[in-house]
């Protein structure tokens, strides 16, 4: 260590003595600071800490004060060395408890014995230094893996939340395959989620001027009332209406809600998916924005899978083709040849288009369900069908016989769970109702066929005995005029 970094104080009874120290430790570049007594040498060091105290051993007790009680003293801060002579030999037994560099004998080589114990402070104090840069590096390691472990932990995390989200995509991509639409596939996966407490989903009726939710099948699904909006929606969800939808959602699933956009074609989204969430770390790690394309892209799936299914003419045959196919397979049938022989399923609208007609639900949109509910069946089986539309009432669908099981199941699948209420101007009516289709295995001919239409029709009109669609059945046809007859 330099020299002039080195501070020492002198506590000796001898002045002449602590004048020929001082001149040794001038001679190695130290300028040394003299005290008489104990009592000054205490304030003194007490105030700034020498890096060496050479103390005579007469001087360690004075009055009260007692250099083993000095607090530098006692949790070895300050380096002494001690001077005797022959004749205080025996106190330098006090000494060994202290934090000692050595002792200096009187009337010996001084700067020898100076220099001896100089050299054994300048080691000690580089031993110290030494130590302390260890600490300081022992500091930055420590500072380093730590931050190396907090990277590690946020990696973890984040490769944690971004595995969840594969997993969500990965679970969005089979449920498609096996799913009707895109809801029963939304339905399939946040069921399964157990972060997932409640969700919810809000679309556009026909004429874009209500929100309504979707009939859900789940125990975690919450459906949010039809809201009428005051204005039309053309373009999709527009703003203010789903900010209407977001303030129902927030009161009917709690005040920590996500809100997905699922948009189409239109500026605005089609759809608004609402997740209740019982991990609100989750809600801030997840990157819902990829989730988001992610359905956009599920939800494009469905919506593309069915488009223009309906203008396929040759899924439609005329009552007249039927029955000629049906004649011609029952002949064949009659002398033995059971070939390629096709099934008929029958299905039956009368409540739904008697809703339609009392009119209590306000208008009905006749040419949207009607697409949109033969393209649901149609885009989401394997197998080919044809239809037949007998009336308004039923519509015929011809499948080939070893099929005729996974049509049934599936025609009634999507009669349970197809959004009818959506095509009514006021939903809300229609909470009460079952306007589900009866779905029926017809025998393969025509007469069978023939009888079981005439029946429903018969059925219908009977129906219309009742005074309620009576009249309002002749205000559509006649207006306020008198009941008129051709």
């Amino acid at each position: 260590m330099n020299s002039n970094s080195l501070t020492v104080a002198l506590l000796l009874e001898d002045m002449a003595l602590a004048k020929e120290f001082s001149d040794i430790f001038r001679e190695l570049g130290v300028v040394p600071h003299y005290y008489e007594d104990l009592d000054s040498f205490w304030n003194g060091t007490l105030e700034v800490l020498p890096t060496l105290s050479l103390i005579d051993v007469k001087k360690m007790h004075e009055g009260n004060l007692l250099l083993k009680k000095h607090p530098f003293v006692i949790n070895e801060q300050m380096p002494m060395a001690f001077y005797f002579t022959t004749g205080s030999a025996p106190l330098l037994h006090s000494t060994f408890d202290f934090l000692n560099l050595g002792t200096i004998l009187h009337g010996a080589n001084y700067k020898g014995q100076i220099k001896s114990i100089l050299k054994r402070l300048n080691k000690m104090i580089s031993y110290e230094h030494m130590l302390s840069n260890l600490e300081l590096e022992k500091g930055k390691l420590f500072n380093q893996v730590r931050g190396l472990i907090e990277v590690s932990q946020v990696y973890k995390e984040d490769n944690y939340f971004e595995k969840y989200l594969k997993g969500i995509f990965t679970k969005f991509d089979s449920a498609k395959r096996t799913s009707f639409d895109f809801f029963d596939a939304c339905e399939t996966v946040f069921s399964e989620l157990q972060d997932i407490v409640e969700f919810s989903f809000v679309e556009l009726s026909a004429n874009g001027q209500r929100l309504v939710s979707p009939e859900g099948q789940s125990m975690k699904y919450v459906s949010v009332p039809s809201l009428f909006l005051g204005k039309t929606c053309k373009q999709g969800i527009a703003e203010f209406a789903q900010n209407m939808s977001s303030q129902v959602a927030v009161e009917l699933l709690g005040g920590e809600v996500m809100s997905l956009n699922v948009t189409g074609s239109d500026v605005n989204p089609d759809i608004i998916i609402y997740l209740k969430l019982n991990d609100m770390e989750l809600a801030e790690r997840i990157d819902w924005s990829s989730l988001e394309s992610h359905l956009n892209g599920i939800y494009a799936y469905f919506r593309d899978n069915g488009k223009a299914v309906i203008k396929r003419e040759a899924r439609f045959i005329t009552p007249w083709e039927a029955f000629s196919l049906f004649d011609k397979q029952i002949k064949m049938a009659s002398v033995g040849d059971i070939k390629n022989q096709f099934a008929l399923v029958d299905i039956d609208l009368s409540e739904l288009i008697q809703t339609a007609r009392v009119g209590d639900s306000g208008e009905f949109s006749w040419k949207e369900f009607f697409q949109d509910f033969v393209t649901r069946v149609t885009s989401t089986f394997s197998y080919e069908l044809k239809f037949i539309s007998m009336g308004v009432s039923n519509i015929g669908v011809v499948c080939d016989h070893e099929h005729v099981d996974q049509v049934m199941s599936h025609l009634k699948n999507i009669s349970v769970r197809f959004s009818y209420w959506r095509y009514f101007e006021r939903a809300d009516a229609l909470l009460s109702k079952n306007l589900k289709p009866e779905i029926k295995m017809i025998p393969a001919s025509a007469e069978a066929y023939l009888l079981h239409v005439e029946d429903v029709k018969f059925s219908a009109l009977d129906e219309l005995e009742s005074i309620a669609i009576k009249k309002k059945t002749q205000e559509i046809v006649w207006g306020k005029a008198p009941e008129r007859t051709l």
